[in-house]
């Protein structure tokens, strides 16, 4: 073999074997997210009979609506979509601006608590859900807002739950589950942004507030959208907070863990139940998946600009 194709190899075997490991990687993650979904959406039309035709493996031959239409009926969607939408929408917009605030007092401003602060923002990304829902739970169940509820209410607290506060009043003090994902992402842009800026601003009189609002906040609109992109599938998805806090309440994602329960569309079977559930299942994320198409550039944008990465 002639010296020149040595060295080229050498120079770029190491390179192309990278290329084709990461392809491989992305492929073999790419099934691992979709096969699942891919093979609950095929269920969805499945008829029975095809559940107990061995030769019936994804695609259906008895192609049905019938579960369609009962996941339909079971999550009054004519009601339950404009309600979970609203609801959704609001608890993203309050983590967003929230997490921004919070972002931008820890990335520019010194002081005392500053690394405590942080370092808890930090523990909560670790933290398990499951660890905060008893306490917050407790605490909602017998509201009493530093013992003040208790002297108007004849010494008694108020139950916060299966109303919508307990989450708002997370998303507002930027508390909530997943919030400290949001307020790193924004401290890490903010620092990276140049003081210059904040300076300049200081110089022509402006204060701290007015500097934010008029100098910093126009340039990180980027990172604000993909916060609320983020916080608002999260929140459309949510089996943890939603359930314990708003039980009771239409709200999809809760409509959508009672349909493959008992007698579920007036199925008795459980096979039936569960092809009902799969149906339900494309209602959940068909809405998510026209939001991506719409929003990507914005993620795109975000890994650019965050500093999470490199």
């Amino acid at each position: 073999m002639p010296i020149e194709w040595v060295s080229y190899l050498k120079k770029h075997g190491i390179n192309l074997l990278i290329s084709i490991a990461r392809d491989v990687l992305f492929l073999l993650l790419a099934f691992v997210v979709l096969y699942p979904l891919f093979t609950k959406i095929s269920a969805a039309f499945m008829s029975v009979e095809d559940i107990h035709d061995l030769s019936v493996r994804y695609i259906p031959k008895h192609i049905t609506l019938d579960h369609v239409i009962d996941a339909w009926n079971n999550l009054k969607l004519s009601t339950s979509y404009l309600l979970t939408v609203q609801f959704v929408t609001l608890i993203a917009l309050l983590q967003m601006i929230s997490a921004t605030w919070v972002g931008y007092g820890l990335a520019r401003f010194k002081f005392k608590l500053k690394k405590p602060l942080l370092l808890s923002v930090i523990l909560g990304l670790v933290l398990p859900p499951d660890l905060l829902l008893i306490p917050l739970y407790t605490l909602f169940r017998n509201f009493r807002l530093f013992g003040l509820i208790p002297l108007l209410n004849n010494g008694e607290g108020i139950s916060l739950i299966n109303t919508q506060i307990p989450l708002i009043v997370l998303a507002v003090t930027s508390t909530g589950f997943r919030c400290g994902l949001y307020i790193l992402i924004m401290h890490q842009y903010f620092r990276g942004m140049p003081k210059e800026l904040e300076e300049a601003a200081y110089i022509d009189g402006a204060d701290p507030i007015k500097t934010f609002f008029s100098v910093i906040l126009p340039g990180a609109k980027t990172m604000m959208i993909t916060i609320f992109l983020f916080s608002f599938v999260w929140t459309w998805l949510d089996n943890d907070f939603v359930p314990i806090f708003m039980g009771e309440s239409n709200i999809l994602v809760n409509l959508a863990r009672n349909l493959n329960g008992l007698h579920s569309g007036g199925a008795a079977d459980e096979i039936t139940r569960n092809l009902i559930a799969y149906a339900g299942i494309l209602f959940l994320v068909i809405p998510l998946l026209f939001l991506y198409l719409f929003t990507q550039r914005f993620f795109v944008q975000s890994v650019e600009r965050s500093g999470l990465v490199g």
